[in-house]
C-alpha cells in the first residue's frame, strides 16, 4: 500500500484494552550497510566496500520490490532520513505503542546473509546483524525480542552462532529463509537443528531468499508476480523435505515455524502427503507416523 493509512479510533483506544499483541514477524532495517560497521572487522568493512556483498543468484539486480512499491512499505513508513524499519521510535510510535505490542519478534531478512557466496562474509556479516539488533533494538526497548541469523549453508560455523547466543535471552529463535541451497530435509542442514534442539530455541523459516536456484521447479519465471506467487510453493517443499527427511523424528523436540508463507495450502498437502505414505512407506522406513 503506498497511502498514507488514516489515523484509527482503535488504534487511539489501545491503551484501554486488555488484548495483549505478540507480533512474530517485526522486519528491522540497517538504514545503510554502514550501519553494522561497529560490529565488523576492518577486513569486512573494507570488502563491503570494495566488493559489495553477493547472493546466491546468478542475475540479481535492482530492488528486491517493484519500483512502484518501494520498500514494500506504506509512505507514512518511511522516518526523515531513512528507511522503512530503520527507526525504533517511529516503531514504536507507528506500532508498539499504537498498537498495544507487549512482544515484538525480530525477524531480519534484509540484510540476511546466512546465502552469501563468500562463506566467510556469510558468517561475519550474521555475527554483526545479531549484534546489531541486540546493540539497536531489544537493548532499547524490552518489548523486542531478536533472532538468530546463522550461515546455514555453512554448518559449523551456524552452529558456533547459535551456540554463542543460546543463553542470550534476547534470542528467541533460530531464523533461516526458505529459497535454500539443497532441501531443509537434508542432513546437511541436520546439526542446525540438533544445535536448535539443544537451545530449546525454534527454527524460523521465513519466505524469500536467494538460493541459486528458480523459484519453480522447472525454470526461470518471466514475471516478478510468478515469483512472489512461488513463495508458498517453496515453503510446502520445504515442509515435506523436513517430514518426509525424518527430520522430526530424528529431532522429536524440534520446533519449526513457517513465517509469511501463508497456511491454506496446508490441508492438501497433509492429505497427499498421508495418502502417498500409505503406499510407499517402505521406502523410509525411519518415519513411523503419518506425515500429518
Amino acid at each position: 500500500m503506498n497511502v498514507h493509512a488514516p489515523p484509527k479510533a482503535t488504534a487511539e483506544r489501545s491503551h484501554d484494552t486488555k488484548l495483549r499483541v505478540a507480533d512474530c514477524d517485526i522486519h528491522p532495517l540497517p538504514n545503510t550497510v554502514k550501519d553494522l560497521y561497529p560490529f565488523l572487522e576492518k577486513r569486512w568493512r573494507d570488502h563491503l566496500e570494495s566488493f559489495g556483498a553477493r547472493r546466491r543468484q546468478a542475475i540479481y539486480q535492482g530492488p528486491a520490490y517493484p519500483k512502484g512499491q518501494p520498500e514494500a512499505a506504506r509512505r507514512d513508513a518511511w522516518p526523515p532520513g531513512g528507511r522503512p524499519g530503520s527507526s525504533l521510535d517511529l516503531m514504536r510510535r507507528q506500532h508498539l505503542d499504537a498498537n498495544n505490542v507487549e512482544l515484538g519478534i525480530l525477524t531480519v531478512i534484509n540484510p540476511h546473509p546466512g546465502n552469501y557466496q563468500n562463506p566467510d562474509q556469510s558468517v561475519a556479516m550474521c555475527r554483526a546483524v545479531n549484534d546489531w539488533q541486540v546493540a539497536e533494538w531489544t537493548g532499547k526497548d524490552t518489548r523486542l525480542r531478536a533472532s538468530i541469523l546463522a550461515a546455514y549453508e555453512h554448518g559449523d560455523a551456524a552452529v558456533a552462532e547459535i551456540e554463542r547466543l543460546a543463553d542470550d535471552p534476547n534470542f528467541v529463535q533460530v531464523f533461516l529463509l526458505s529459497r535454500t541451497a539443497q532441501p531443509l530435509g537434508n542432513r546437511c542442514y541436520w546439526p542446525i537443528y540438533e544445535a536448535a534442539s539443544q537451545a530449546d530455541l525454534p527454527v524460523g523459516v521465513h519466505a524469500f531468499g536467494n538460493s541459486g536456484f528458480p523459484i519453480t521447479s522447472s525454470g526461470w519465471p518471466s514475471y516478478y508476480i510468478e515469483e512472489m506467487a512461488g513463495h508458498a510453493q517453496t515453503c510446502q517443499s520445504q515442509v515435506t523435505s523436513l517430514v518426509l527427511e525424518g527430520v522430526f523424528e530424528r529431532f522429536p523436540k524440534l520446533r519449526v515455524v513457517f513465517i509469511e508463507s501463508g497456511f491454506g495450502w496446508l490441508p492438501s498437502l497433509t492429505w497427499r502427503l498421508d495418502t502417498h505414505w500409505k503406499k510407499l512407506k517402505a521406502e523410509n522406513p525411519a518415519l513411523k507416523r503419518l506425515p500429518s
